[in-house]
């Protein structure tokens, strides 16, 4: 005979109802999941709406301790048992694991993403170096002789490493946080485990991006400064002829076109005015000087914000300079080398310690990142 829960609302959970998704499902409606549509199909959170509404931590707790067999029906009776009986298999804590992925996903995505847009996205298989090669004209076809005999050609000598490495934090639920029944126990940690994911990525990103040493510089022609390289429709148009005049080693035309118009929140107004707007009116300081009315710069390049490019945790940010740079798919001044190809961080539960009394949660993110093409930007320091 299937054990019984008995819920405040006289509602019967069945050892036989237990099932990971449905569980799951009920739980993220207590909890609020934003877009809980995203994760789950409709007919399964009509069903969780009509069984389990309302489901809380302890209950879950419970009705999984009575599926393995434990028949105590109240949770403060015998709290430390019911855990122990609940993740005597793994299946709460795959329900629970599942759950707080949901939020961790909430709170990484809620942290901004613009690296998404400007770097080159590597899977990688193990913790290892990995190398890649730069543009240097090196792979240009050859013309086929008669005898139809194609020549090898070489990868260059110009390239760089990457290497993915591991982040991580561990939180813990307490007993007293299971005998108060606080769900947000379980899913306000898994919301800030992946804000403290995005939060660690965006810092190391930002502050490789950031490291212009040898990078943006004269020397390879990628960098405008004065005060006529301000984001403009000269300073614009300035560095979009830099972009298109860089070559490769070999001096031939590098045969690409910038694509993403990259600027601190200071210059946002400015860059979505000059991709929007078919007419800009400018006498650029001049009494009586001429208006030019037709914006050539309209519609070219995505514009991308980032508040990392001018934040004083970082060093060499700054609120005027902005930069071209190329589809990160055809040539990228940066690269993000993900374990397995997961660009998401990744979260686990288990039972603590005895010593603890409560649940563990840990999360981490395997992740390298690298410069790569100096030739896929230019750097325009709007000053």
């Amino acid at each position: 005979m299937p054990t019984t829960l008995t819920r405040p609302s006289h509602r019967p959970i069945t050892g036989d109802d237990v099932q990971a998704d449905l569980f799951a499902c009920a739980l993220c409606r207590t909890a609020s999941l934003p877009t809980i549509e995203d994760h789950f199909e409709p007919a399964l959170i009509e069903l969780a709406d009509r069984r389990y509404r309302g489901l809380s931590l302890q209950e879950l707790l419970l009705a999984s301790a009575q599926a393995n067999g434990y028949r105590e029906r109240h949770f403060r009776h015998d709290a430390p048992g019911i855990l122990r009986a609940a993740f005597s298999t793994n299946r709460i804590s795959g329900i629970l694991s599942g759950i707080a992925t949901k939020f961790l996903l909430a709170g990484f995505t809620a942290v901004e993403q613009s690296w998404r847009t400007i770097a080159a996205i590597r899977p990688v298989n193990d913790f290892k170096p990995v190398e890649s090669y730069r543009l240097t004209g090196e792979d240009r076809y050859q013309k086929v002789a008669p005898g139809g005999e194609l020549h090898h050609g070489t990868l260059g000598q110009e390239s760089y490493t990457n290497q993915a490495e591991t982040y991580g934090r561990m939180l813990s639920i307490t007993r007293q946080d299971l005998i108060n029944d606080d769900l947000g126990a379980l899913t306000t940690p898994a919301r800030l485990l992946g804000r403290g994911a995005a939060l660690a990525l965006n810092d190391v990103f930002w502050t490789t991006f950031l490291d212009h040493a040898g990078f943006f510089d004269a020397s390879h022609g990628n960098l405008l400064s004065g005060v006529d390289t301000r984001l403009s429709i000269d300073g614009l148009t300035k560095a979009e002829v830099r972009f298109l005049e860089q070559t490769d080693s070999q001096g031939a035309p590098l045969g690409l076109n910038p694509a993403v118009l990259l600027v601190p929140p200071s210059l946002g107004v400015t860059a979505t005015a000059l991709m929007t707007s078919l007419e800009l009116r400018d006498n650029y300081g001049a009494p009586g000087g001429k208006y030019p009315v037709a914006n050539p710069h309209a519609g070219k390049f995505q514009v991308v914000r980032s508040a990392y490019l001018n934040t004083p945790s970082i060093p060499g940010g700054s609120t005027k300079a902005w930069y071209l740079l190329a589809d990160p798919r055809d040539a990228a001044t940066i690269e993000i080398a993900f374990l397995n190809g997961n660009e998401s961080p990744t979260i686990d539960s288990a039972e603590a310690d005895v010593s603890l009394l409560g649940i563990q949660m840990r999360g981490f993110h395997d992740f390298g990142i690298s410069r790569q093409d100096h030739r896929a930007g230019v750097k325009a320091e709007g000053a």
